[in-house]
C-alpha cells in the first residue's frame, strides 16, 4: 500500500524508469490525497488583512493641578486614536462540503521530479469592518458581511533522491514536496448583510462600501492576495521527509522522518 501511495506521488528512487505523465486513475488518488490534506491543514481564517487598524496620532494635553487657590497646568505627551481603521477576514463555508480539487499538467518533468498544477475551489464568506476616528473621538463604526467563491490555482513540485543506507538492499528515499507558485482569485461576491441594514438595502450598501474601499483603498485586495500568496509559498515549503524503502522487504510499512 504504501508503496502505491509513492508511485502515486511520483516519488520513485533515482535512476528507475519514470513516465512521462501519470495514468488518470494514480492522478485521481493523488488528487484525494491532497483534498485530505488541505482539509487536515486548512488554516482560519484563510486570510486576513488590517490596513490601518488601531492607528494613533501623537497628542498634547493639558493636565491641570491644584494646591489651594494656586492653579496651574502641565503639557502631557499622548496618543490617541486617529485615522481609517479597516479590517476584513476570510473564512472557510463547509470545506468538507463545499472544497474542490483538481489536479492538471501532473506530469515527470526529470528524474526525480514531478510537477503539477492544483486548481482549488472552496466557499468563503467574509468580514469586512471599518472605524473612522478623529483624535480619540469614533466617528463612524460599521460592518458588513458576504460570501463568495473563492479559487486558489497552486503549481506545485517533488522531489526526491535515493541516500544509501549501510547494510541494506534499499536505499533510502528523501523525497520533498513545495508549492512553487501561488494565485489567489474570488468570483460570485455578494454582500449579505450590513450592520443595521438588511435586505436589498443592506447589499446596495454593502457593495457601495467594497466599492468605495476598491477605490479609496485599492491596496487592500493587493496585500490580501501578496499576503495570502506569499503564507501559501513559505507553507507549502516542507522540510525534506526520509523513508526507509529497505522496510518494505520485512514486510513493514516503511518509516516515514524527517531528514537532517
Amino acid at each position: 500500500m504504501f508503496a502505491s501511495q509513492i508511485l502515486l506521488l511520483g516519488l520513485l528512487p533515482v535512476g528507475l524508469a519514470q513516465p512521462a505523465a501519470l495514468p488518470a486513475s494514480e492522478s485521481e488518488a493523488l488528487s484525494k490525497h491532497v483534498r485530505a490534506l488541505l482539509l487536515k491543514n486548512l488554516p482560519d481564517p484563510i486570510v486576513q488583512s488590517s490596513p490601518g487598524w488601531g492607528e494613533q496620532k501623537p497628542v498634547v494635553d493639558l493636565k491641570f493641578h491644584r494646591d489651594g487657590i494656586k492653579l496651574w497646568t502641565e503639557r502631557v505627551q499622548g496618543h490617541r486614536n486617529d485615522g481609517t481603521w479597516r479590517r476584513m477576514a476570510v473564512r472557510a463555508v463547509n470545506p468538507e462540503q463545499t472544497l474542490d480539487l483538481g489536479l492538471l499538467d501532473v506530469k515527470n518533468v526529470e528524474p526525480g521530479k514531478v510537477a503539477f498544477t492544483a486548481m482549488i475551489g472552496l466557499n468563503c464568506e467574509l468580514k469586512f469592518e471599518q472605524q473612522i476616528w478623529k483624535t480619540g473621538v469614533r466617528l463612524y463604526s460599521g460592518e458588513t458581511r458576504g460570501r463568495c467563491r473563492g479559487a486558489l490555482l497552486l503549481k506545485c513540485e517533488a522531489t526526491n533522491r535515493a541516500e544509501p543506507r549501510p547494510n541494506a538492499l534499499l536505499p533510502d528515499l528523501v523525497v520533498r514536496m513545495r508549492v512553487t507558485e501561488a494565485q489567489l482569485f474570488y468570483e460570485k461576491l455578494e454582500i449579505t448583510h450590513t450592520a443595521g441594514i438588511g435586505g436589498d438595502g443592506a447589499k446596495i450598501l454593502g457593495a457601495a462600501i467594497i466599492d468605495t474601499v476598491k477605490q479609496v483603498k485599492p491596496s487592500l485586495e493587493r496585500d490580501l492576495l501578496a499576503k495570502a500568496n506569499a503564507a501559501i509559498v513559505k507553507a507549502g515549503d516542507t522540510k525534506e521527509m526520509r523513508v526507509e524503502l529497505n522496510k518494505l522487504l520485512e514486510g513493514k510499512t516503511p518509516t516515514v522522518t524527517k531528514a537532517k
